[in-house]
């Protein structure tokens, strides 16, 4: 009997789990925490820099490549005025050649990537290899906006409208 019961019991907490991850995104609640360190060796921490608008650019390996129109879009039209943080998930690379790898992102931007080696943030952030995830966190680390479509007129849109009202 055990050996039915248990199964059941490990794939329901497994379920559950999966659906607390889909709601660290939702608009009005808290944002998921996170303290990377980027490609220039600066850690990031969220409740460090509580008290501004934060926009995270999430992706990983695949959709990294889409950043780039999120990233310069956002920088100028704020540029200051908000915390502009890509996060690229690295979950991938091996230890060994981790020091390359924050020495190859160095070279290619000068943008703050936050580099997760371990994949725990980029879950939080539900990154996916189709599409950079655009994150709008208010001054108070409560989520305004999420985009989890590719750079678009209308999802800029949205993303800046956010923005906009969190300032």
């Amino acid at each position: 009997m055990l050996r039915y019961v248990l199964p059941g019991a490990l794939a329901f907490v497994f379920v559950c789990s999966l659906s607390l991850a889909v709601c660290a995104l939702d608009i009005g609640q808290s944002a998921p925490a996170f303290k990377l360190m980027d490609q220039f060796g600066k850690v990031w921490d969220s409740s460090a820099i509580k008290g501004n608008v934060i926009v995270v650019v999430a992706a990983d390996r695949d959709s990294g490549r889409s950043m780039e129109p999120w990233m310069n879009g956002l920088k100028a039209k704020y540029g200051s005025r908000i915390v502009l943080l890509g996060l690229l998930d690295l979950r991938g690379v091996p230890g060994i050649a981790r020091g390359f790898t924050r020495s190859r992102i160095r070279k290619e931007t000068k943008d703050p990537l936050m580099l997760d080696f371990d994949g725990d943030v980029a879950d939080n952030y539900l990154v996916n290899s189709k599409n950079p995830v655009v994150v709008v966190i208010d001054k108070g680390l409560v989520v305004k906006a999420v985009s989890k479509s590719g750079y678009s007129d209308s999802a800029y849109t949205s993303i800046t409208s956010a923005i906009d009202s969190a300032l």
